[in-house]
């Protein structure tokens, strides 16, 4: 986000700023919420790591777990960024801008070394989920815009996660490129290969598990019928 940032403000091509601009749109309601969503959760997970000494002040990580609750608030909450996305952002161009980044996902995965290929093939099953509740948020709202809120959360959920694979796909891609040619250190190269092995099968199957929560009607959220005194 902040890369396309940049390229708004110092690219030389008027279409190049555009475009860049149209990115730092889509990106920025995921930049924020998938971020300090994660960042929650992290800090938690720190606590969970000292097990009974977490709560204990002298660690620290119990201030940190406060420090990062209060992100997902800040500038919106993380409930209106999804809001944002499904409803303003996803349908820039009609969708060109997602689809013009789900493009640049997809050359990534096709020029993904084959030593990369499980990677590879794990965010190649991530995009299909993405590309279809993409398509499925752009069709439903112009007449039903409630199934398309109904979606929101889970949706941006979908959409930083795969990108989190992508990310972690070019740092491989760039590390195992490195370590042929015998440039920078090995140890640390390989360490960001097995960081993006554990991202793409332990976390990124999580973006198609996602996807029947986008899909699923709205009156899922609603009850309705469930207590039709209520409504």
């Amino acid at each position: 986000c902040a890369e396309a940032s940049d390229r708004e403000r110092y690219a030389e091509d008027p279409e190049d700023r555009n475009a860049a601009g149209d990115l730092v749109a889509l990106l920025t309601p995921i930049s924020k919420a998938w971020s300090t969503d994660l960042g929650v959760e992290l800090s938690s997970l720190g606590i969970q790591i000292h097990g009974g000494m977490g709560y204990v002040e002298e660690t620290g990580v119990a201030q940190f777990y406060r420090d990062a609750r209060i992100a997902p608030i800040y500038e919106g909450t993380n409930g209106i960024q999804a809001i944002d996305l499904v409803m303003r952002k996803v349908p820039l161009r009609q969708g060109a801008v997602a689809a013009a980044l789900f493009d640049q996902i997809s050359a990534s995965i096709d020029s993904a070394p084959s030593e990369l290929t499980d990677l590879a093939s794990a965010l190649e099953s991530a995009l299909a989920s993405l590309r279809t509740a993409t398509d499925h948020l752009l069709a439903s709202l112009p007449a039903d815009p409630n199934q398309v809120l109904a979606g929101a959360t889970p949706y941006l959920r979908m959409f930083g996660t795969a990108l989190g694979g992508w990310f972690h796909l070019r740092s491989a891609a760039a590390a195992s490129s490195l370590i042929l040619a015998g440039d920078g250190d090995a140890g640390f190269l390989s360490g960001r290969i097995a960081v993006a092995r554990f991202y793409c099968r332990q976390l990124l199957p999580q973006v198609g598990g996602l996807l029947p929560a986008v899909l699923a009607p709205e009156t899922d959220l609603a009850g309705a019928g469930l207590f039709p005194d209520a409504y």
